[in-house]
């Protein structure tokens, strides 16, 4: 397995871990740099030198953080929507205590269809963790090269991903 940069693991850390209560955090990271290692191996992982990099990272880290540390209701229940949708089409529930592979997709899926935007009060959550909807935009670009590109290469997002994860220090 390639490994990530640098520059993002540091950044990753230093994002996601602020507190001295970092080892609570680590099972947090680990769900990101799995995304990000997933994004790399299917080549889509912006250039490191990229302003897009630094945004993908934030919008990643802040989308997580929206979905399990948010005390808004609007944003909980959109939240908790997009995963009885994902649940709906997939037969299953993805989990929303990380931003997993398939949480990201519920997410991105839903926002497509129900865009934050349009309520305002969910809007207001998620702009309390400085979420906006380019970074929408940016991680459904992403994300969606990748799973195209796996999946021409006979591979599943999903289960490289739990592969990934599984490998990650920070579970």
């Amino acid at each position: 397995m390639r490994s990530l940069s640098l520059f993002l693991f540091w950044a990753l850390v230093l994002a996601a871990a602020p507190s001295p209560a970092a080892t609570s955090n680590q099972p947090l990271v680990g769900a990101i740099m799995a995304l990000l290692s997933v994004f790399e191996q299917a080549d889509v992982l912006p250039p490191e030198s990229s302003s897009d990099a630094n945004a993908l990272i934030h919008a990643l880290i802040q989308t997580q953080a929206a979905l399990t540390k948010s005390t808004q209701k609007a944003t909980r229940l959109w939240f908790a929507d997009a995963m009885r949708h994902a649940e709906n089409i997939e037969g299953h529930r993805p989990l929303e205590n990380a931003l997993t592979s398939r949480t990201l997709e519920a997410i991105l899926s839903y926002a497509a269809v129900h865009p934050p935007a349009q309520e305002p009060a969910v809007l207001a959550g998620l702009n309390e963790f400085n979420v906006h909807q380019t970074d929408f935009d940016l991680m459904a670009k992403v994300y969606y090269a990748a799973r195209d590109r796996l999946r021409a290469a006979g591979q599943d997002m999903h289960v490289l991903y739990d592969v990934k994860r599984q490998a990650m220090t920070f579970r």
